[in-house]
């Protein structure tokens, strides 16, 4: 289930104030940040307009307000499965014979309703197979993925869907002279519902629901609304659904809910982006003016919930790490809980100045705390959570929780803290308003929520009006002895496991068009010129003093800025220089405490940070920039008298060995990080070449801030993205920055010896879930110029996204993972590799086949040609709206500089994609891809591992956490 950013609760309605710019009487609302232009179809149908002109591209949502709060209770899961099928097309779209594929469909109907009211397994595995064996006989008249290679062949990227409790969106993000195709496309789509390709998109949302329940923060979160929302379908039903409704499906009750909810009345159409507001209109009102208003649906209505009079605890087991979770129920977004709720999250937690921020974090009494505020329409909750330290019960952590609840409730925070709040709220809101994405999510909620616009524009300024006495007495009134706390504690759950069912695979007919898909095609569109970044010219350089060059570049757009001191030097070059950077949170100054520091740059509206890679160290202040000398100057007080001491830096040790531990909880870390690294370097790399206990224990923390202190003594650069003119930010840094005459080189960079790829080899990490993980690993040259033009291709066409070869394989055709992909990496630098990696994620019982099917494709690659010009022709429309702007030029340049180009390699790649055709990809294939040897990586549960498939594989390691993790 999606949670919902903190201000996000609240929107739309709207009042009239005519843009004399435009043709159309669009509402507007004074003061909007996000200036967004309202209007109301005559069917009923919402749109949202926001323009960016920052690249030629538009991000897309068409949102409903329906989601899993109105599933029928016998067919739980129902909206986000049909969200899946939106994406099969319709009778026009994907269809290669109408007359033929319909009856058929509407048998396969007859048979799951068959299916859902026998008992006898027998019988239902006999219906099931005539369920499949229709299935097959319909897939022969279907141009599989239809809707996916046509959105695909415009440019689009992120194209995706989600459904949670109160809504489902589907996504997409296009070139703005596609608009026209790629209305006719989704007008075409949100029509009809046709339901085909239904019982193996079937099984792949079955693993999404085998994936939820390997998560143990979902299930935390699960047992939450089901203990605060027992009269409540936001309480007792997920988004996912439950196993035997997934399995036991009614595609007669997706038909009445589709014809129901996604009606133009109860949705939205929302464009952020490079957009003329008239023309979109126009081609709103042309291509989904004619969707048929039906009556307005009615939402689930909320009989009441029993009040909570004394605290509920709760217990959820599973594998990752423990931490304690509690919730407080208040008032839904149309109340003035929202706000209020919304404000106090942030006194408790803001990342900086809250009260757990200072008691806790600051402190070190926990892990880690944090506090936030999640927003339906029926109600709020006031979420917090904390992991304990070593030693530390989950009942010893929740009760510093909640001290911090009383400290709220006996007003124990500054007044001033509330203007600071609003002031870094501002300024996110500030930063968000540059991003797409961000103004959609914000847009999406106004749709869902139905909120005032006005509301949201001036929200901010509301809760500055809100005085500390007004929080002191709604937390008294609210938040009382009324909380569920859910312990997650380490433990065997007992999941729900099936086997998998016998499904035939399905044909994919690739090189077939629908008629549809021919007539658009026919529709041609203007090709936009690339423009791509030009480093020298875009990036301004001057010189603080003879050694130390600040790059410039200026921001036009807002008030906001980041200053970066950057340095090429990481923990492969000085591990405790690593260790000392990261001891900073948790220490003063010695004119100031932890807690007055963060403080100080919270008033000011400031963010600063240190960061050690692996490879490179940034220190970055950023934030308003009217706040930047005074900001600069605390900041270098800050790295020149940062001063630690033995109490703080024995709970840092503490705490890292904690994390250490913690990390070998989670698959993640087992995964992504220690056995990826044993499978690429071996038992000595980045993953283990850590300081011991004892060595740890032996440095002081004198040294390590004395490694902050001296770190400008080093060479660096200086990088400036803001408002500010050149000349004042070269003024600044040579006022506030003052450095040696001769700065240091850095010291060596240690280089790990990679493990020779000649076998294959299994290495196999037993750990408790559901799902077995497979990740397939093979080292290839070192970086090569040329490879990264065909590697963009081949990554499009073969390997990720919905229109590719591996999802067609894996997922369309044979419902063998949820999760599949193949890609060939490009690395960060000069002097690393390329790699071959591949993923599946599927139930025990699937892995076998499903790793058959992946090795097949990965030696031999299917050659489709109409499939290969749909991928190579997107992927040249995607280079020629993408801009690199902003701070992103300078970012890009460092990046290019890493691989040691001097110039920005993209104009090649666009040229040579240009000319690629299907031989070049097959020469690319056969010398990186095929007949390689591969490190097959696999997390799951050993019990349930078929092992003789595996050691087809290769030989098979049983890896310990102690091998992998080096301690």
């Amino acid at each position: 289930m999606q949670l919902t950013h903190k201000f996000l609760a609240l929107i739309f309605a709207g009042t009239t104030c005519l843009q004399a710019q435009y043709k159309n009487n669009f509402t507007t609302v004074e003061n909007d940040p996000y200036k967004v232009l309202h209007y109301e179809l005559d069917n009923g149908m919402k749109v949202y307009l926001s323009i960016n002109r920052d690249e030629p591209r538009v991000f897309t949502n068409i949102a409903v307000r329906t989601g899993s709060k109105n599933d029928p209770s016998d067919a739980t899961g129902l909206a986000h499965y049909l969200e899946h099928m939106l994406f099969k097309g319709t009778s026009k779209i994907g269809s290669l014979d109408w007359e033929k594929e319909k009856p058929l469909l509407e048998e396969i109907s007859k048979q799951y309703e068959l299916h859902r009211q026998t008992t006898d397994e027998e019988e239902r595995k006999a219906i099931y197979a005539k369920i499949d064996s229709l299935s097959n006989e319909a897939a022969k008249f279907v141009a599989t993925n239809e809707y996916d290679q046509m959105v695909t062949e415009l440019g689009a990227k992120s194209t995706n869907a989600y459904t949670s409790a109160e809504r489902t969106v589907y996504v997409n993000d296009i070139p703005s002279n596609e608009l026209d195709k790629w209305m006719t496309i989704e007008a075409e789509r949100f029509q009809e519902l046709t339901l085909r390709l239904f019982h193996t998109e079937l099984e792949a949302v079955y693993e999404e629901f085998n994936r939820a329940q390997d998560n143990d923060g979902r299930q935390v979160f699960y047992e939450i609304l089901r203990t605060m929302y027992p009269n409540h379908t936001y309480g007792t039903q997920t988004t996912l659904g439950t196993g035997d409704d997934l399995k036991n499906p009614s595609m007669v009750k997706i038909h009445e809910y589709f014809n129901k909810y996604y009606v133009p009345n109860n949705m939205a159409i929302i464009l952020v982006g490079d957009i003329d507001p008239d023309k979109s209109l126009a081609l709103i009102k042309k291509h989904f003016g004619p969707l048929k208003k039906g009556p307005t649906p009615a939402q689930f209505q909320d009989p009441g919930q029993p009040e909570i009079t004394a605290p509920i605890k709760k217990e959820i087991k599973g594998t990752e790490a423990e931490y304690v979770s509690i919730a407080y129920r208040v008032g839904g977004v149309k109340t003035s809980d929202a706000m209020m709720v919304d404000l106090v999250s942030s006194i408790l937690s803001n990342g900086e100045a809250g009260l757990i921020d200072n008691n806790l974090n600051n402190q070190q009494k926990v892990l880690r705390a944090y506090a936030y505020s999640y927003a339906l329409n029926d109600y709020s909750l006031l979420m917090m959570g904390a992991t304990p330290r070593e030693g530390q019960s989950l009942d010893e952590a929740q009760n510093l929780l909640l001290e911090q609840v009383t400290k709220l409730k006996n007003g124990d925070f500054d007044e001033s803290l509330i203007s600071s709040i609003v002031k870094n709220e501002k300024k996110s809101q500030m930063r968000q308003a540059e991003s797409n994405g961000w103004k959609m999510r914000t847009l999406v909620d106004g749709f869902i929520f139905d909120r005032a616009w006005e509301y949201f524009s001036n929200y901010y300024d509301n809760m500055a009006k809100i005085s500390k006495s007004e929080v002191v007495a709604w937390a008294n009134k609210n938040i009382k002895d009324n909380y569920v706390s859910v312990h997650k504690t380490k433990g065997e759950r007992s999941p729900l496991r099936l086997e998998k069912p016998a499904i035939t695979a399905v044909q994919v007919n690739r090189g077939e068009q629908s008629e549809f898909r021919k007539k658009l095609e026919k529709k041609k569109s203007e090709r936009l010129t690339p423009l791509f970044a030009d480093f020298e010219k875009d990036i301004k350089r001057s010189d603080a003093y003879a050694n130390l060059e600040v790059s410039y570049i200026k921001n036009t757009t807002n008030e906001l800025f980041e200053l970066n001191y950057i340095f090429d030097m990481g923990s492969r070059n000085d591990k405790e220089l690593a260790l000392a950077v990261q001891y900073l949170p948790y220490i003063g100054t010695e004119k100031h405490t932890v807690d007055e520091l963060k403080r100080k740059f919270y008033d000011l509206g400031l963010d600063y940070s240190v960061y050690a890679g692996d490879n490179r160290l940034y220190i970055t202040l950023s934030g308003l920039n009217e706040s930047l000398e005074e900001g600069a100057k605390l900041f270098e007080e800050f790295l020149a008298t940062a001063k630690g001491d033995e109490e703080s830096y024995k709970k840092y040790v503490d705490g890292i060995l904690k994390k250490r531990k913690d990390a070998k909880l989670s698959k993640y870390q087992i995964m992504y990080s220690a056995l990826y690294d044993y499978a690429v370097y071996g038992e000595e790399s980045p993953a283990t070449d850590i300081l011991s206990e004892s060595e740890l224990r032996a440095l002081k923390p004198a040294a390590l801030t004395e490694k902050v202190k001296t770190l400008k003594d080093y060479k660096h650069e200086v990088f400036y993205y803001g408002p500010s003119s050149q000349e004042d930010v070269v003024d600044l840094v040579r006022k506030t920055h003052p450095v040696r005459i001769e700065l240091k080189d850095y010291p060596e960079r240690k280089k790990y010896a990679y493990r020779e790829s000649d076998k294959n080899v299994v290495y196999f990490v037993d750990y408790d879930q559901v799902q077995m993980e497979l990740l397939m690993l093979s080292r290839s040259e070192n970086f090569n110029k040329t490879n990264l033009a065909p590697a963009n291709l081949f990554n499009q066409y073969f390997g990720s996204g919905l229109s590719s070869i591996i999802f067609q394989e894996i997922r369309e055709s044979k419902a063998l993972a949820y999760s599949a992909y193949s890609v060939y990496t490009s690395p960060r630098r000069s002097d690393e590799p390329h790699f071959v990696r591949a993923y599946i994620g599927t139930q025990s019982d699937k892995l076998g086949d499903a790793v058959t099917a992946m090795q097949d494709l990965m030696n031999t690659m299917p050659r489709e040609e109409a499939q290969f010009e749909q991928s190579r022709l997107g992927t040249l429309k995607q280079i020629e709206t993408n801009r690199t702007t902003k701070s992103s030029i300078y970012w890009s340049y460092r990046r290019t500089n890493d691989l040691g180009l001097e110039k920005n390699f993209e104009p090649e790649i666009y040229s040579y994609l240009n000319n690629m055709d299907m031989d070049d990809m097959q020469a690319f294939f056969d010398s990186h891809i095929k007949d390689k040897k591969y490190a097959y990586l696999v997390i799951g549960k050993k019990d349930l591992a078929d092992m003789e498939a595996l050691s087809k594989l290769g030989e098979v390691k049983i890896m310990s956490l102690e091998e992998i993790f080096g301690y």
